[in-house]
């Protein structure tokens, strides 16, 4: 029963995370221990500690007797989240045709695949993690491989916006289609060609409205 406890906390913080990236807990949300225990099937403790995980990504604001709520979104702090995974990534793949592998590129046109398959399926959650992966390994390749967590989390509240942004739609296959310039770009080593399909799948993940990402 011990040893099912750390893949029970780490369901439990899964299932979190997927509910309030796709916003099926909205912004501003008021969550309670016990309430999600009861639904998820789960001990408080597990919550609990999910939520402390939550609150470090800041995707959960907790505040003590006032409770925990899922942190708001708005448009400028988007903004700055996007500018900043850009100038990071942007700034990797300046450095990774010349560094990628064949390996390299076998593992991005394996998560295009997977990104594919997820589209035909419509499992949006599963493009999101197979999304986030293929920017990991993008950055990877030509980064510094001790900020990939810090790009993690500006991946994970750019696909939060975008899936919250009243005014951006997007069918599925379209967003794994996306992708498709970035990987031919490293496959044909052509740097510069992949700064631009970069620069240009950045800045067009949310249409800007304002200071909007």
């Amino acid at each position: 029963m011990t040893a099912d406890r750390p893949a029970r906390g780490l369901a439990v913080l899964g299932t979190l995370r997927r509910r309030i990236v796709l916003n099926e807990l909205a912004p501003g949300a008021l969550l309670t221990e016990l309430a999600l225990a009861v639904d998820l099937g789960c001990s408080q403790a597990a919550v609990r500690e999910a939520l402390l995980r939550l609150d470090g990504e800041g995707l959960v604001c907790r505040a003590g007797r006032a409770g925990t709520t899922v942190t708001d979104l708005d448009a400028a702090t988007a903004g700055e989240i996007l500018d900043l995974r850009r100038r990071m990534e942007l700034r990797a793949a300046r450095h990774a045709v010349r560094r990628a592998t064949g390996g390299d590129v076998a593992r991005l046109a394996s998560l295009q695949e997977a990104m594919d398959r997820a589209a035909e399926t419509g499992d949006a959650w599963a493009l999101i993690e197979r999304d986030t992966e293929f920017h990991l390994a993008l950055y990877r390749i030509g980064g510094v491989p001790a900020l990939a967590p810090i790009l993690a989390r500006c991946i994970m509240h750019t696909h939060r916006f975008k899936l919250w942004a009243p005014w951006h739609r997007r069918p599925l296959a379209v967003t794994a289609a996306r992708h498709r310039p970035i990987l031919a770009a490293v496959r044909a080593g052509n740097g510069a060609g992949l700064v631009r399909a970069l620069g240009d799948h950045l800045d067009s993940i949310v249409e800007r409205k304002e200071a909007v990402a």
